[in-house]
């Protein structure tokens, strides 16, 4: 991962106004940078009490249900890359965000629909528009599979990514609620 001194701040501006943003389907390349978001919005996103496991234990959980995900048809996974402007002229791509989408098959109503399972920017690209980006090209690619809708759940701390979603036309329709146990 990047840290922000190094990414030209006009990257982000230029990502903002659609320059040098660019949307790809994952590939083998991609596993590793998979992997480490996953494993960071999984742990961010775990409650508390789950936080006990080392995080060893977290990837190798990952890395199994990972395989098990995207070896399903229709699992794929979409990296935003910005292309970094090098004061010398050169330019190359950083990886700065993705989305991994799916297909949701509800058991009881029988509906097949599209299913976002993370969509995630890295810190310092997070305010460039690149979320709404990648939640647009997911948008494109289930219609192009034939949904005729598409969810994602969202960790109820998470107040940027809710209004993002909501602004992009997401509409509550269930909240999981947990209770601790222990004395």
């Amino acid at each position: 991962m990047r840290n922000q001194s190094s990414i030209s701040s006009e990257s982000c501006a230029r990502a903002q106004h659609n320059h040098l943003v660019l949307i790809r389907r994952g590939d083998e390349r991609d596993a590793e940078f998979f992997l480490e978001i996953e494993e960071q919005t999984t742990w961010e996103n775990l409650p508390p009490d789950a936080r006990q496991m080392p995080r060893e234990a977290l990837r190798e959980k990952l890395l199994e249900t990972h395989g098990l995900l995207l070896s399903c048809p229709g699992n794929v996974f979409f990296i935003a890359e910005i292309m970094d402007e090098k004061k010398d002229g050169n330019s190359q791509p950083l990886r700065a965000g993705l989305l991994w989408f799916g297909p949701c098959h509800n058991a009881i109503t029988g509906d097949h629909d599209g299913w976002i399972y993370n969509v995630t920017v890295l810190p310092e690209f997070r305010g460039c528009g690149l979320a709404k980006k990648l939640m647009a090209h997911a948008e494109v690619h289930a219609r192009q599979e034939g949904y005729s809708v598409i969810g994602l759940s969202v960790a109820t701390h998470n107040e940027i990514a809710r209004e993002l979603y909501i602004k992009s036309g997401y509409e509550p329709s269930n909240i999981l609620m947990r209770k601790s146990l222990a004395t």
